[in-house]
């Protein structure tokens, strides 16, 4: 089953920005798992969450003068960290260690005091990302759409009407 989640926040930059509406799988169904790399939305705390799977189940994560390591090897694009400190935790059974990709504001398993999401917390895997309002559009903020948009509302999913290109290739008034 396919649902949309609208990122809230900007945790996830340059990949996925604040408004940014994507197109997510629940997990546990039909075999759809969260593999390393893959980006997710879970819960925690009582809040749904979007960041990226780097350490799994067994994996030995190191923070390290302010580099992230996984099994021994620096992570592509998320190994810096905020601070100098250093630790080192084995994932347990059934858990996930998560990363924003804007290390300077993601609030995540490098700095939560319990880093690890446990995996029955892992409600979807994101497909693809589906372009906010504002990209769609190209509108600068503050402009409304030149027609009905229309966003996820709890736990429906509603339609999108994007009015028809004219042949000149530019979008319709």
């Amino acid at each position: 089953m396919t649902r949309l989640v609208r990122v809230a926040g900007e945790s996830m930059a340059p990949t996925y920005r604040a408004s940014d509406l994507l197109l997510t799988r629940r997990v546990g169904r039909a075999g759809v798992r969260a593999r390393r790399g893959d980006v997710v939305v879970f819960h925690r705390g009582g809040l749904r969450m979007v960041k990226r799977v780097v350490g799994l189940p067994g994996d030995l994560v190191e923070l390290e003068a302010g580099r992230l390591f996984v099994n021994g090897e620096s992570v592509d694009g998320r190994s810096r960290v905020r601070g100098a400190f250093t630790q080192t935790r084995h994932v347990p059974a059934s858990s996930y260690f998560m990363a924003g990709d804007n290390v300077d504001v993601s609030d995540d398993s490098r700095i939560w005091d319990e880093p690890f999401v446990g995996v029955e917390s892992v409600d979807a895997v994101v497909l693809r990302k589906l372009w906010g309002r504002r990209r769609v559009w190209g509108l600068a903020p503050g402009r409304r759409a030149p027609g009905p948009l229309t966003r996820p509302t709890g736990r429906r999913t509603v339609e999108v009407a994007i009015p028809a290109r004219p042949s000149n290739g530019r979008a319709a008034p």
